[in-house]
């Protein structure tokens, strides 16, 4: 569905495959713009890496507004902004960027549905498949997916913009391997994830299942086909969308208001609701293990690594308790971070105490001043590009 949503908007799709040291082979896709390519300039584009959170794949990037680019390469919206990658911004994201002029890659994280091919395990039938964590997130996947760019774009660093727990996998990684931040300029966080303590979501009602989650690695998500029909017969029902609409409050924060609930359609005049196709996207398949470890930060409110239990800790650790993430390690000055006052997830408590950790100067620290803001906002907000 990807390449199509992406030729739709009159951009080039790329699918490019990748396989991480530790053997799992991500799906990442490529946003060309034609525009550009076929404008006879020798130009370089910088390379981008658009990094999703959980639960949603690199899918979330691009359906916050419908567009299209026009054969001057300008890109425009169906509310009606014109892009000028200056003083007007549209709002999908990823197409904004690439109309800007961005090399924009798309990764997908091990075990969503775009990404469940392992070199020898199957991830239907080994539960050792599932096997993984925030850690192997951070090491592997991110590494891997860099490298594999900057080789073929022939670049020194990547632009990396992560949302969620594509800031948490970073922020893991710079910590333990700090030399790596050569590789990264800049690195955005948008609604940044580390501290996990202070999260008022309706999430938190699965934190007492960690022991459970834990004992038992597999998928836990919704297949898509369901998700599909969630999103087209209970969420595009008109007397059920509010109450899905309602969910995604309870889970992200109340913002009504910027919620992009609908937008004007580009083939019909009708107005068309967001929340159905938000539905339709979201519930990804992540592993257990990750679920567990980010309800063992909830409870521990530190930002560390998987607890496997005290026997299999002191296998992996030398020690009874898992060690927490060294976030005085960072050395990267090219940080910045972007947080919403309303989010249930990026608490603004635990984003300050991320901060406080910190221990090299961040190149912005920019609270959005809309008090509304929630964790969603960064990829569905109608005021976004503002």
């Amino acid at each position: 569905m990807k390449p199509q949503l992406i030729e739709s908007r009159g951009f080039q799709p790329e699918t490019h495959t990748i396989t991480t040291a530790d053997g799992y082979i991500l799906r990442v896709f490529r946003i060309v713009n034609r525009q550009l390519r076929n404008s006879g300039r020798r130009l370089r584009p910088r390379p981008l890496v658009l990094w999703h959170g959980v639960a949603v794949t690199s899918d979330s990037w691009l359906f916050s507004t419908l567009g299209a680019i026009d054969n001057r390469g300008l890109y425009r919206e169906n509310n009606g902004i014109l892009n000028d990658c200056d003083r007007n911004v549209t709002s999908t994201l990823a197409f904004t960027l690439s109309a800007c002029g961005y090399d924009v890659w798309l990764p997908n994280t091990r075990g969503t549905h775009y990404s469940q091919d392992h070199i020898t395990l199957n991830s239907n039938r080994d539960s050792r498949y599932w096997q993984f964590t925030l850690t192997e997130m951070a090491v592997y996947d991110i590494p891997a997916v860099v490298r594999y760019i900057l080789q073929i774009t022939n670049s020194d660093s990547v632009s990396y913009i992560g949302h969620s727990l594509g800031t948490a996998q970073m922020f893991a990684l710079l910590s333990l391997v700090p030399d790596f931040e050569q590789f990264i300029k800049p690195f955005i966080a948008l609604a940044p994830i580390a501290y996990l303590g202070h999260i008022e979501s309706i999430g938190r009602l699965g934190v007492p299942l960690e022991p459970i989650l834990r004992a038992f690695p597999g998928p836990l998500g919704i297949p898509v086909p369901i998700a599909q029909i969630i999103g087209i017969f209970v969420c595009g029902n008109e007397l059920l969308v509010n109450l899905c609409a309602d969910i995604f409050y309870a889970i992200n924060g109340y913002d009504a208001q910027n919620f992009n609930k609908i937008y004007a359609s580009a083939y019909s005049k009708n107005l068309v609701s967001i929340v159905p196709i938000d539905a339709a996207h979201s519930g990804a398949s992540v592993s257990t293990w990750v679920y567990a470890h980010l309800a063992q930060l909830v409870v521990n409110k530190c930002f560390r690594r998987f607890d496997y239990g005290i026997t299999q800790n002191q296998r992996h650790y030398g020690q009874a308790t898992p060690p927490s993430y060294p976030l005085c390690n960072i050395t990267s000055r090219n940080i910045a971070l972007f947080r919403g006052l309303n989010d249930l997830l990026a608490d603004n408590m635990d984003v300050s105490l991320l901060v406080q950790q910190l221990s090299v100067p961040l190149l912005d620290n920019y609270i959005v001043p809309d008090p509304k803001w929630n964790h969603q906002d960064f990829q569905l907000g109608t005021y976004q590009g503002a």
